[in-house]
């Protein structure tokens, strides 16, 4: 599907996302090229970039980053969609970089779900001493606010309910529609000998149901290689490639498996 954003109005501008007004219940996602992480200060003073799904900070743009995570969102949403699993997806235009979903509500400010499969990041620093890293977390679901100045803070269900963001009954939909979606991915993953670390999801509302939003990426998810440890962590920009050709096998298969049915068709 071709799409642009010739003569749309812009409503918002992200760290890695503009978000642009497109026809009726609609909007268009323009994916950037930039990475998300922190910038930190080297013993000299030197400043570096460092990459990690959960940071708030951007760093320097690599090229093509904003196209392959269209293509790898594409692949997955497809994949939840034929799995059951709700999201606001309808259409992409890859090579501009482009993703019509369907427009909805977001939950007070909006808010993050994180399922974990293996200690790693924040919560070794929220609780020092208490996990080691690499340590398999059995059933590990969290919530995060969307607050950059406060570096997403964990908010609990019962703040959630309590400050009236929503329901307990929209609360264990989410874990278990963000439950389905993580465990998909993580079978994906292992058929390329990979392990699923963690990811975060976003969450919204369509026509008053419960959806995944935003994008499924390499910038949303830690996957390793080997032993789960933070330095077998795959960069983003490797993680990306490897999401791009899977995106693509698949595409590959369909239409093979197409012009198989439609010759038998005709036989």
């Amino acid at each position: 599907m071709k799409l642009s954003t010739e003569g749309l109005e812009r409503i918002y501008a992200g760290k890695t996302k503009d978000v642009y007004r497109y026809k009726g219940d609609e909007i268009l996602l323009y994916t950037k090229d930039e990475t998300t992480g922190w910038w930190k200060a080297d013993a000299s003073g030197a400043k570096y970039f460092e990459e990690d799904p959960g940071g708030n900070e951007t760093g320097p743009a690599v090229d093509g980053m904003g196209q392959k995570n269209l293509i790898a969102s594409e692949y997955y949403f497809k994949k939840f969609t034929e799995a059951g699993i709700p999201n606001h997806y309808v259409d992409c235009d890859v090579d501009e970089n482009l993703m019509l979903v369907k427009a909805g509500e977001i939950f007070g400010q909006g808010f993050e779900a994180i399922i974990r499969f293996f200690a790693m990041g924040s919560l070794l620093r929220r609780f020092p001493g208490e996990y080691i890293e690499g340590q398999p977390v059995v059933d590990f679901f969290e919530t995060t606010l969307k607050s950059d100045a406060d570096n997403d803070p964990p908010i609990t269900k019962e703040e959630l309910v309590e400050q009236r963001i929503l329901t307990a009954e929209q609360y264990d939909g989410i874990q278990k529609i963000c439950r389905q979606a993580a465990e998909l991915i993580s079978a994906d993953l292992k058929e390329e000998d990979l392990t699923l670390v963690d990811i975060k999801f976003e969450i919204g509302l369509v026509d008053g149901k419960i959806v995944l939003i935003d994008e499924v990426s390499a910038g949303v998810m830690r996957v390793a290689k080997g032993a789960v440890t933070a330095d077998a962590v795959l960069k983003e920009e490797e993680l990306a490639d490897i999401l791009v050709t899977r995106a693509k096998r698949a595409k590959l298969v369909d239409s093979l498996l197409l012009g198989s049915m439609s010759g038998n068709c005709c036989v």
